[in-house]
């Protein structure tokens, strides 16, 4: 499993130019993945979430370190019209 390390969600480039954020739609929840939370501690240690987030065209899926790092961005198609 190989993961990128971004600064950020938006500068992953990995979302469509259009896409958004809606308010309110974030859902962060702990890393129960032992093998992932290994390879992301070998990227950046300290502490990881997984984060769904919401948006006008669909979601973003990704990691999010304490220092607001990302990895593992992925867009699902499909939001808000």
């Amino acid at each position: 499993m190989s993961l990128r390390l971004f600064r950020s969600l938006l500068t992953s480039g990995l979302l469509p130019p259009r896409w958004t954020p809606s308010r309110g739609g974030v859902v962060k929840y702990p890393v129960r993945n032992t093998a992932v939370l290994r390879e992301l501690r070998r990227l950046r240690s300290g502490r990881w979430k997984k984060v769904i987030k919401q948006g006008n065209v669909g979601e973003a899926h990704y990691f999010e370190h304490e220092s607001g790092m990302v990895a593992g961005v992925k867009f699902i198609s499909g939001g808000k019209q």
